[in-house]
């Protein structure tokens, strides 16, 4: 037993009194190290062993204290592996350039960018003079190339390095970790890899992927249990697909458990994650997790995780420090808009010419890195917001505005895309507890950096329409979204959305972005109109193409009670499929997403069904504040702040002139 992990209690003490305590001691990693090297046939197996003992413990004690690392038995053999294949492989190549190839490479998955200074450094302390290249495959560096390049992906140096780093994980241990922030490209990544096995000639490995989100469930639905009405067994979950895959053929097969961890349900795993690889259920059922089948579990962090469930995978950990996804997203982009593009069958986007592709990329390359650096040293998000998701978000906007008519120049089309960039950029922008308005420093510092596009000087740059005919910033009263209505006092207060400069402003982007079926979310305090400004625009819709569901969200929200909201409009298809009726599209609209409660390893079990595209409130100010971030990376976000004098003398006059 492990006294003092998380998800564990101790033993009561009449229970401990029984036993007779045995304390294990560390192991000696350094006759270990020898031991397992002499094995494979190294020469200098004592040599060896004392400088990855040296490696390990300065690692431990000077690389910053990240949860997923670990540096233990476990590690260890893993490695020793490692080298014993790559052994085999050269017997007459240096032993030392061997063992450091095989800790470069099979631990450089997992270190962070902030450590990699100190990791490569004491490697090359350990072992002077001594740089071994990287086993590379090329067939199957270009098995992950043509993989992106059907997938519509940009083959980045970076994601075919990451992708290949997964195939190895996978090629020596059973159980892996794909970790890292949101938007980090982590599904992308198993996704291209199962594609490239495909391409692969002669015998390729087609392989079978199951997704589980274990967090939507309990841990019994999870494994099963005893039902205590009948005393019978009822199957869980994951023990039923265990034991469906070990009944099918010797192909490839990957669990993936996709979503948070908590101690309750990943320490039951320990048994399949080990070398045991037995799945141990309350039964007394014994699964085992055959030799052809592996487990991938994609997290965004080990932070309720015990070193016993650390040690026992291994990790891919994907950073978005150097800025290569959103920089691929673009690219991705611009080959998707080409003349000729592989995804013309399966998408209907505007064509762009090599001209116009051209205009975009300078627009890109002068504007984004140079804003994204600046509102992430000065500016505080309404809610946090990765790069990659503000650069999706100009994507978005960018396709639903382009036209011949903007696309005729490059003049048209730098003022189209400043007119995007700013809203992409700066909608989760607001006015702060203390009294700080970051709309209005970044529109400040916008007109100062950037004066190619001149916006009208008067307000901020969020206070202007891009007017497509003229191709000239006008006020959003200008707009067609902006218009008066006549209320009468027979009509309930509560049904009325009385247009202002500051709501027609985003309700133009959420039509676009709804049109698009693009996720929407709304984040201000309480008394800011979100509710009625998406009720307004929902209800506008014509009810024979799009019908939406409000699903409002409280403290006791669970998971059962969400899905059957979401099912509820719902009608059989055919099969296990199901829709809404006729051929009507349907948005769901929740209300006070942050609301349910959270449990003791930070997270909401409610919206872990709702990680696809949908529209949203929520009340950053209330309830759990955030969101979990693999749910938020989906949105396009709005910050809406109080009505200023202009939209509350709009607002009071409509109502007023009524009675």
């Amino acid at each position: 037993m492990n006294p003092g992990y998380l998800g564990r209690s101790a033993l009561p003490e009449g229970l401990k009194a029984l036993f007779r305590p045995i304390t294990v001691m560390v192991p000696d990693l350094v006759l270990i190290c020898e031991n397992f090297l002499m094995a494979q046939g190294f020469e200098e197996a004592q040599i060896l062993a004392s400088k990855f003992y040296g490696l390990y413990n300065l690692l431990k004690d000077l690389l910053s204290k990240q949860m997923h690392y670990d540096w233990g038995l476990r590690a260890v053999k893993a490695v020793l592996y490692v080298a014993g294949g790559f052994k085999m492989i050269e017997p007459t190549a240096n032993e030392q350039a061997l063992l450091m190839r095989a800790l470069r490479d099979f631990n450089i998955p997992k270190i962070i960018k902030e450590d990699e200074v100190v990791f490569y450094g004491l490697l090359s302390d350990l072992f002077p003079g001594l740089n071994p290249p990287r086993k590379v495959d090329p067939a199957f560096e270009e098995y992950v190339n043509e993989a992106c390049v059907q997938m519509g992906l940009d083959p980045d140096e970076v994601f075919r390095l990451k992708v290949t780093q997964l195939e190895e994980l996978v090629a020596i241990r059973h159980c892996n970790f794909m970790m890292g922030p949101n938007m980090s490209g982590k599904s992308t990544c198993w996704q291209a890899l199962v594609k490239a096995r495909t391409l692969e000639p002669g015998q390729p490995r087609l392989t079978y992927v199951h997704d589980i989100s274990a967090k939507v469930m309990l841990t019994q639905d999870l494994y099963g249990y005893t039902s205590l009405a009948t005393r019978e067994w009822q199957d869980g979950v994951l023990s039923k697909i265990l034991r469906d895959l070990n009944q099918m053929d010797d192909k490839p097969k990957w669990i993936m458990l996709d979503g948070d961890l908590d101690a309750n349900w990943i320490e039951s795993m320990n048994s399949v994650m080990d070398d045991n690889k037995i799945l141990t259920l309350p039964s007394n059922e014994r699964i085992p997790l055959m030799p052809n089948m592996k487990m991938i579990f994609e997290i965004r962090d080990l932070k309720y995780a015990t070193p016993a469930t650390v040690s026992r995978a291994g990790i891919l950990y994907i950073s978005t420090d150097d800025g290569t996804q959103w920089r691929s997203c673009i690219n991705s982009w611009l080959a998707g808009h080409a003349p000729t593009s592989v995804c013309d069958s399966e998408s209907k986007v505007r064509k762009l010419t090599e001209e116009q592709k051209g205009w975009l990329r300078a627009c890109f390359d002068r504007y984004c890195a140079t804003t994204l650096r600046w509102l992430k040293i000065n500016t505080i998000n309404v809610v946090p917001q990765e790069d990659t998701n503000r650069v999706a978000q100009l994507l978005f906007m960018m396709d639903g505005l382009l036209n011949d008519k903007n696309l005729e120049s490059a003049e048209t089309v730098e003022q189209l895309f400043c007119f995007c960039c700013v809203w992409a950029m700066g909608s989760g922008l607001t006015v702060a507890d203390d009294g700080t308005d970051y709309r209005k420093m970044f529109s400040d510092w916008w007109r100062n950096e950037f004066k190619i596009v001149k916006f009208p000087p008067r307000d901020t740059v969020f206070e202007y329409w891009l007017n497509p005919d003229e191709h000239v910033f006008d006020q959003w009263t200008k707009s067609p979204y902006f218009f008066s209505i006549d209320y009468h006092s027979t009509t309930p207060m509560g049904s009325v959305t009385v247009p202002t400069p500051e709501t027609c402003s985003v309700t133009f982007w959420m039509a676009m972005l709804l049109k698009m079926r693009r996720a929407i979310m709304l984040c201000g305090p309480a008394g800011t109109g979100k509710t009625q400004m998406l009720k307004g625009l929902l209800t506008s819709q014509d009810p024979e193409e799009v019908i939406y569901q409000p699903i409002n969200f409280s403290f006791y929200t669970t998971s059962d009670v969400c899905y059957t909201n979401m099912c509820a409009p719902l009608e059989k298809k055919m099969g296990v499929t199901f829709g809404p009726p006729g051929n009507r599209r349907l948005v769901y609209f929740l209300d006070d997403v942050n609301l349910p409660e959270v449990d003791a390893y930070g997270t909401q079990r409610a919206i872990e069904l709702c990680r696809q595209q949908m529209v949203a409130c929520m009340n950053p100010t209330a309830g759990s504040f955030l969101i979990n971030p693999r749910l938020q990376r989906w949105f396009a976000t709005f910050a809406i702040g109080l009505p200023g004098p202009v939209s509350l003398m709009t607002i009071y006059q409509t109502v007023g002139t009524a009675f």
